[in-house]
């Protein structure tokens, strides 16, 4: 799947992956280790932990209301197509978290423009494959208040943006229906 996400035009290398423990309702664009990963660049064998934001009140919410606590270490990067499917084929599937971030949506893709309305750079995308399922809520506002309904995810796709239509994105939900079947779930996190 996410070799045809590059092939297809849906995002952009570089791509990071990493493993360890991670939280499937992390905020992606703003709070999650893969996000600060995207930002900064680390070399394989960073170790990416949760850090405490000086604004975050320290309460016992679950993510996304509150804090997530999430603890990675990078595999692998690169550019390549080829090196990515040699790296996801070596990740620890089934003992250990695994997440991919791609940099960005592939803007190039005029319907991925048209989708988010504009050529946001910020965009991310991460692509996941938990050891164990975790509850995600289907709709979430971040700085409400705890509330479901839930559902259980163990490999899913997660995107942040601010604008843009609702629903996915055409060309990741071709590509998304093409590995994991017609029947895909999805939520929305605000806040």
């Amino acid at each position: 799947m996410a070799v045809d996400l590059v092939r297809r035009r849906v995002v952009r290398t570089p791509w990071l992956l990493a493993a360890g423990d991670l939280c499937a309702n992390a905020e992606l664009p703003y709070v999650s280790v893969l996000w600060e990963a995207r930002w900064q660049d680390p070399l394989v064998g960073t170790r990416l932990e949760s850090k405490r934001l000086p604004w975050a009140d320290e309460d016992d919410d679950p993510p996304p209301w509150g804090r997530a606590r999430e603890l990675a270490t990078v595999l692998a990067t690169g550019d390549s197509v080829d090196t990515l499917a040699v790296a996801l084929a070596s990740a620890p599937y089934g003992q250990r978290d695994i997440g991919l971030v791609f940099r960005g949506l592939d803007f190039t893709n005029p319907v991925i423009e048209d989708h988010y309305w504009c050529t946001d750079r910020r965009i991310m995308i991460a692509c996941f494959a938990l050891a164990h399922p975790q509850e995600r809520p289907l709709s979430a506002n971040s700085t409400g208040t705890p509330s479901g309904p839930y559902h259980p995810v163990q490999t899913f796709v997660s995107t942040g943006f601010k604008h843009g239509n609702n629903g996915p994105c055409p060309p990741l939900e071709a590509v998304l229906h093409r590995h994991l079947g017609p029947d895909l779930i999805c939520g929305r996190t605000r806040g």
